[in-house]
């Protein structure tokens, strides 16, 4: 009797295309001799604790209103059109498409990894919508945003949705907009992103923070 083949992995993804090397061996290391903290892709880096994060956003939060969430996102829509073109220039050398000529999924596994190497958390990509509706839906699990806002009562993940954004518009050529729908440091069961375009993303606003994930998916695919 024939079963069903197991859809394939991130990892079978990339090895099918001979790209499982620009994930390998990607940790980072540190140099008690310097006092410095690299990996291969990302260059030097600096570890930061929750502390840090929401002493930031204090910071940043106090003048003008709202100067957390405006920086913060900021900063990762930098960082993601940043990765994406270090990750561009990766492939070329190792003699392989950029990202916007290789499928979607493998695009989507890199930046997945890139989110679990930093410590983000695990990020999942849903495309089911994507073709008939133009929504691409992305879930954080276990956000280190999240668990380091500590009292604030706003959703958390601003740097994660530039991130997420910078990185979509870099291998669609396309202006897009990311935004969070539902926040698991809001007793969400876990942080919520839709992918589309702005005036899209404009268009449900008024109803983030009020409406479940599910139902605000809903508006954007009827």
């Amino acid at each position: 009797m024939s079963t069903n083949p197991e859809p394939p992995t991130g990892a079978d993804i990339l090895v099918s295309l001979g790209l499982e090397t620009l994930i390998a061996d990607q940790g980072f290391v540190h140099d008690p001799a310097t006092g410095t903290l690299g990996s291969p892709l990302s260059g030097r880096v600096v570890a930061g604790s929750q502390e840090l994060l929401r002493s930031l956003h204090k910071v940043l939060d106090g003048e003008p209103a709202g100067g957390w969430a405006a920086a913060m996102k900021s900063s990762g829509y930098r960082w993601g059109k940043k990765f994406a073109a270090e990750l561009d220039a990766r492939l070329t050398v190792n003699e392989k498409p950029p990202l916007a000529g290789l499928p979607l999924e493998a695009c989507l596994v890199f930046l997945a990894h890139h989110f679990a190497r930093h410590g983000f958390g695990t990020l999942k990509l849903d495309l089911t919508r994507a073709a008939e509706h133009g929504v691409v839906v992305a879930t954080l699990a276990d956000s280190f945003m999240a668990s380091a806002a500590g009292s604030a009562h706003d959703f958390a993940d601003p740097l994660p949705a530039g991130l997420i954004q910078g990185f979509f518009e870099h291998i669609s050529g396309q202006e897009l907009g990311c935004e969070e729908i539902a926040c698991a440091h809001l007793e969400a069961p876990e942080c919520t992103f839709v992918i589309t375009a702005p005036e899209r993303i404009d268009s449900i606003r008024g109803v983030i923070g009020l409406e479940p994930a599910a139902a605000i998916i809903d508006r954007l695919c009827t």
